[in-house]
């Protein structure tokens, strides 16, 4: 049930893009997006969330907070915001919305209110209708999401997360932080599952990071069950690239043929 919601967050800045006429990355103003749905951006202080869409009367207001410098975050931050907006989400209690609810797992029949405006806020920034042509690719590896991540103005982690969404390779996106799962992505066809509080396993490539403060940010094969449970004694494909100044790291994981016909 929550991928349906998703599916449909996602329908509706597909029709959000077609109605402002979005064909090219330079269309995608997020500012006048919101300025065309009624909805006021201002920069001011704001306890703990780094945006926030209040309702005064009539009149929308999306406030991001002065802390986020960084233009990727702000325009994410700005779309995540217009989900809330678009989707109805405001009539929701205040703590369901850019809260606790963030980061918590529920079951897969309750709805996520920000993951729906995060798929949203992807789909807004990243039209699957400009970059799919470029997810369709073989071998799996960072340079699509960098690439991306450079034409739409995103960071890494949103491009990843939709490059593995409209990926047909298996694939998926996971990231780690203090040596454990924080969240992962993954493409429909990747059928695996990678949960969140999972350990990072000493053969990920991702480890090195949490040991050494290094790792080698080239696509590597590591063994399957360093990433997920098989009892098969077979390769994936890992490429991961870490943020020393957050102590985090990003692994852009791929099944190639030849592993999942062992696999599945």
């Amino acid at each position: 049930m929550r991928d349906l919601w998703v599916r449909k967050a996602r329908e509706a800045a597909r029709a959000l893009s077609r109605r402002f006429g979005v064909t090219a990355p330079a269309h995608i103003n997020i500012e006048a997006f919101a300025a065309r749905l009624g909805a006021t951006v201002t920069v001011g202080a704001l306890e703990g969330a780094i945006a926030q869409l209040v309702r005064v009367g009539s009149d929308a207001h999306i406030i991001v907070s002065e802390r986020i410098t960084d233009a990727c975050a702000v325009r994410f931050s700005i779309a995540h915001e217009l989900g809330h907006l678009v989707l109805g989400h405001l009539s929701r209690p205040p703590s369901e919305l850019c809260g606790g609810v963030r980061g918590r797992l529920g079951s897969e029949d309750e709805r996520n209110f920000e993951l729906e405006a995060n798929a949203f806020a992807g789909e807004l920034l990243m039209p699957s209708h400009l970059v799919q042509r470029w997810c369709e690719v073989s071998p799996v590896n960072m340079d699509i999401p960098w690439k991306i991540a450079r034409e739409y103005n995103v960071s890494i982690l949103a491009s990843a997360i939709q490059f593995t969404a409209l990926a047909s390779e298996r694939c998926a996106a996971v990231f780690s932080a203090r040596r454990e799962v924080v969240w992962t992505a993954a493409s429909p066809t990747f059928a695996r599952d990678i949960p969140r509080g999972k350990r990072i396993d000493p053969e990920s490539v991702a480890w090195d990071f949490f040991t050494k403060g290094t790792l080698d940010d080239r696509a590597q094969p590591v063994p399957a069950d360093a990433w997920f449970d098989t009892s098969v004694e077979v390769d994936i494909v890992e490429h991961s690239i870490a943020s020393p100044q957050h102590g985090t790291v990003l692994s852009l994981l791929w099944i190639p043929e030849r592993s999942a016909a062992q696999l599945f």
